[in-house]
């Protein structure tokens, strides 16, 4: 039996799953606020289980969010400092795998089924080409997928791409760039490609220069990056739809950068409950544009061909997680 687990800021999301066919047998998803640690997150989902499952654990693989280095990692928004073989003992498993968050999104998407994905442009996927997932949450997730024939399939490698400097194109990008300076420091893409960059972008756009107040949404002070976009959707204030434009076109401008860098020829995935949330803004030429803008002219139908699709299943990470665990040796 594996063990898997989507380790977020807020919750953690448990699975025991049949190592043969990935078939759950037993899930919880339980708060972190309040716990110690993983391994009093695993031990109270564990006491859950039907009886006898424990003891037929013998792989655990955790998805988490933060730059896994040698096994070990502390998380970026828990402060929980995990070490692999440290769980392995504590949990009495004998093999336990970190992997960082995107690493798992990206292990899930090999066992993902079509009525998983929502396609944003069909493509011509290559049949053993690399691929690139990116994902816009809290942060801003980057990682790769690349070929093995050992195993006749994909295997994911990760990233702390969305780290990288961000790249303004226009003189209104620039300026949001300045803004993002004087308030951030270093501007990357995770702060305008995020949740909270939504909320950045919008804050700046009802600075005096931009759109001032009067743009902003009536009777709201401080609004979280949903009510920006349910405000976009609704269109009830010009900050929010225009913050929710350009975040559309940040996204396209970046995951083509990622798509060039890692030459995503088999397909290029947007991860995340944030990408869905926008998934009608996605389908506008807004996205599709910014994505195929990119290089000279003979690389552009390189990414014309790349497919592009929205993952809408939100258990991708944690069946990525098992997915990957399977390889694991005991």
């Amino acid at each position: 039996m594996i063990l898997a687990g989507d380790i977020g800021g807020t919750n953690s999301r448990l699975a025991v799953f049949e190592l043969a066919g990935l078939r759950r047998v037993h899930q919880r998803v339980i708060k972190n606020a309040g716990r110690s640690g993983l391994v009093e997150v695993v031990r109270e989902f564990l006491a859950g289980a039907p009886k006898g499952l424990p003891d037929q654990i013998d792989r655990a693989c955790f998805g988490v969010a933060g730059p896994v280095a040698e096994g070990k990692v502390t998380l970026t928004n828990l402060q929980w400092r995990l070490d692999q073989d440290s769980l392995a003992d504590e949990l009495s498993v004998p093999t336990v795998a970190l992997i960082n968050d995107l690493v798992a999104h990206a292990e899930g998407i090999e066992v993902l089924e079509p009525e998983h994905l929502i396609t944003l442009k069909a493509g011509e996927a290559a049949a053993h080409g690399n691929r690139a997932v990116i994902a816009a949450g809290t942060g801003l997730g980057e990682a790769g997928l690349v070929y093995d024939p050992d195993i006749n399939g994909c295997r994911a490698f990760a990233s702390e791409g969305g780290h990288a400097d961000f790249a303004p194109r226009s003189d209104d990008d620039i300026a949001l760039l300045k803004y993002v300076q004087q308030t951030r420091g270093t501007a990357t893409w995770e702060r305008v490609l995020s949740g909270p960059g939504l909320r950045r972008i919008y804050d700046f756009l009802l600075t005096d220069a931009q759109m001032g107040r009067a743009a902003a949404i009536p009777g709201n002070a401080d609004p979280t990056p949903q009510q920006i976009s349910e405000s976009a959707q609704a269109r009830t204030s010009r900050a929010a739809l225009e913050a929710g434009v350009r975040f559309v076109r940040y996204y396209g401008m970046e995951a083509g950068n990622l798509a060039l860098k890692l030459l995503a020829t088999g397909g290029v995935y947007l991860s995340g409950a944030v990408a869905y949330s926008h998934l009608e803004q996605l389908k506008s030429g807004v996205f599709l544009d910014a994505f195929g803008d990119h290089g000279p002219d003979k690389l552009r139908p390189v990414l014309a061909k790349m497919p592009i699709h929205v993952v809408s299943f939100e258990m991708c990470a944690l069946y990525g997680a098992a997915n990957y665990a399977r390889r694991l040796r005991r």
